[in-house]
């Protein structure tokens, strides 16, 4: 007879790994979200100064649609970097804690990419009309 594989540290560990990224995914979907309508909001009221009644409900909506396209984005961030990180859980990669904590960071900052990258994009395109460029602009990042 064998013996039954018995719940242990392993499977601890196993959860523990899917659930840094379910955890990565809540925390931008959240405050990513939150930091993305607040640089662009900031971004907007430097160039345009104060907005007219239209453009505050124009720039309302644009805030309601990042609330449901953000999580999303982060979701299918988290499902790509999800490979990786399976990776770093097989027994070759566990075995080397080094290559493993290098396989778990490449798949959290996979993982973070797509937010980051939706950040940037809105700023550049929504936040910046015309040829305005914020003070704080990095010049290596393009506009529009």
């Amino acid at each position: 007879m064998t013996e039954r594989n018995t719940s242990g540290a392993d499977d601890v560990f196993w959860a523990m790994g899917c659930g840094t990224l379910v955890a990565v995914a809540l925390t931008w979907a959240t405050l990513g979200t939150l930091l993305d309508i607040v640089l662009v909001a900031r971004t907007q009221r430097y160039c345009l100064g104060d907005l007219s009644v239209g453009e505050g409900l124009a720039g309302f909506m644009w805030a309601a649609s990042r609330l449901v396209i953000f999580p999303v984005v982060s979701g299918v961030s988290v499902l790509v970097s999800l490979p990786i990180d399976l990776l770093a859980r097989l027994p070759w990669f566990a075995e080397r804690g080094w290559l493993k904590a290098a396989m778990v960071t490449l798949a959290i900052l996979v993982s973070i990419s797509g937010p980051m990258a939706m950040i940037l994009y809105d700023v550049a395109t929504v936040g910046t009309p015309g040829d305005c460029v914020p003070p704080w602009w990095p010049s290596w990042l393009p506009l529009q």
